[in-house]
């Protein structure tokens, strides 16, 4: 079969010379923004320097990594940041596929009487090779792979970004039940002594010593420390039941493994306590944030991708040149004898935009606008980064301050409920004083529960807000092989 399109196949080889004028105009990068050289908030200070992505590791209660790693394992959101990276990554296969030749071969075969006209019993068979390939002249293809690959980095920062915040969500919510463990544990000691104030208080009402209103006063005061107990209980299965929610097992499962040591049946002093936080030094500028936050990175990538987009749009407006080629072989049998035909052919297309009512420039305005859209998200990404930081700092700040000042005083409470102590066994004081001192020294140890749960809370923050020493090198086809 001949090339009835020869003149215009050799026409076009001179197309690209003539054409390579015809450029999209010029892409805006974004703004740039003035970082400050330093934190204005003071960095953190006097703990061991480790990598964050370790950081978990340094915790004196191994049960807080255990955790950390089995919801990296089996969080259902982190399944859907993983799944939605490898769409993107079988997407970009597909944009760059459309890079190259589509080759097919095509074969068929038949055998009966008057085939096709041929009169008769007849075998009837073809085969046939056929080739397409788009040319990318101006870029149009290149840059929707381009598109497509960073789509696809951007959901593997997200997948990072999502490992960041389920682990910094799991060690709010176990410290969050810790605290109400031990508060718990608080509420019941307290109870105890309030209870016996109640007791003596009767003691002293039948003595004529006391009026009615002051015992209903000790009456009520330990009723209020019975219902703080309950109060902290249910803060306790509502943080194990936002743990089972992370880790995606059922609150049963768990329940057995985060127990705390059993409640005292007798005055004590409390066992439940808070897990120390390990300290990290912030050496991060605020400008290297833009290298270590996962969702600036995304955000930056989202911006590339954007800048493809536009590039491949504008491709659009310009001629699009393509080639077809079949090469093949019909074989025809009848009553014995075998006829064989060739064929092939070679067929350009062109494709001239002449008039389509502005579609075309108005898609590419379009794709002008989602790129500065990106552009300004990127900007907004980077600001808050730096601000989210600034914020942790300062709340590291005032968190250290305030446990410091709850330590002071609980030491100085347990100070004046040891002396009671001894006074009472001295004779020198009664029981109840011993009991008022002791309640106080109680509240002082629950509200330096408090202030270390606050300064945990900070350092959680504090985390999640520099990325979680997030790097480009975990992939999400292997999420147990890296802590965030």
């Amino acid at each position: 079969m001949t090339n009835r399109f020869a003149p215009l196949l050799i026409a076009s080889c001179g197309l690209p010379l003539l054409l390579t004028a015809c450029a999209s105009a010029p892409l805006r990068a974004p703004v740039a923004i003035g970082f400050p050289e330093v934190w204005r908030a003071p960095l953190p200070h006097g703990g061991s320097t480790a990598a964050l992505g370790d950081w978990w590791k340094a915790f004196p209660d191994p049960m807080l990594a255990s955790l950390i790693e089995r919801a990296q394992a089996s969080n259902p959101d982190l399944q859907v940041a993983a799944a939605k990276h490898r769409q993107a990554r079988a997407l970009v296969q597909q944009a760059r596929a459309g890079l190259l030749p589509q080759l097919d071969l095509s074969a068929t075969s038949s055998h009966g009487k008057n085939l096709n006209n041929v009169p008769g019993v007849s075998t009837q068979s073809d085969a046939q090779f056929n080739a397409s390939w788009e040319i990318d002249l101006f870029g149009g293809k290149r840059a929707e792979a381009e598109e497509q690959a960073a789509q696809a980095d951007a959901a593997l920062s997200d997948w990072h970004a999502a490992r960041v915040t389920l682990a910094a969500d799991v060690a709010s919510a176990y410290v969050t039940l810790r605290l109400a463990q031990a508060r718990e544990e608080v509420a019941v000691l307290d109870g105890m002594l309030a209870a016996q104030l109640a007791a003596w208080g009767g003691l002293q009402q039948a003595a004529g010593l006391m009026n009615a209103s002051e015992v209903a006063l000790m009456r009520t005061d330990a009723s209020l420390a019975v219902s703080r107990r309950s109060t902290e209980r249910t803060e306790a299965h509502v943080a194990l039941q936002e743990l089972a929610l992370l880790l995606g097992v059922p609150a049963a499962s768990l329940a057995a493994e985060l127990d705390a040591p059993a409640l005292p049946a007798a005055w004590a002093s409390p066992r439940r306590l808070l897990p120390k936080v390990p300290a990290f030094t912030v050496q991060t500028l605020p400008a290297g944030l833009l290298a270590q936050r996962p969702d600036v990175a995304a955000a930056h990538q989202r911006w590339l991708a954007a800048v493809a987009h536009q590039r491949g749009v504008d491709a659009r407006r310009y001629p699009q040149l393509s080639l077809g080629a079949l090469a093949g072989e019909a074989r025809l049998r009848v009553g014995g004898e075998s006829t064989v035909t060739s064929l092939w052919s070679i067929v350009p297309s062109l494709t001239l935009p002449l008039f389509d009512g502005g579609a075309r420039r108005a898609r590419s305005q379009a794709a002008l606008a989602e790129t500065d859209e990106a552009a300004a998200a990127l900007q907004a990404r980077w600001q808050a980064a730096v601000a989210e930081v600034e914020e942790s700092l300062e709340r590291m700040v005032a968190t250290d301050d305030r446990q410091r000042e709850a330590e002071s005083v609980a030491s100085e409470w347990q100070d004046i409920a040891r002396r009671a102590a001894l006074q009472a066994q001295a004779g020198l004081s009664n029981g109840p004083e011993r009991a008022a001192s002791q309640r106080n020294a109680l509240t002082a140890h629950g509200d330096l529960l408090t202030a270390q749960a606050d300064q945990a809370q900070a350092w959680f923050r504090l985390y999640r807000s520099l990325g979680g020493g997030w790097t480009a090198d975990p992939d999400p086809s292997e999420p147990l092989a890296h802590q965030p």
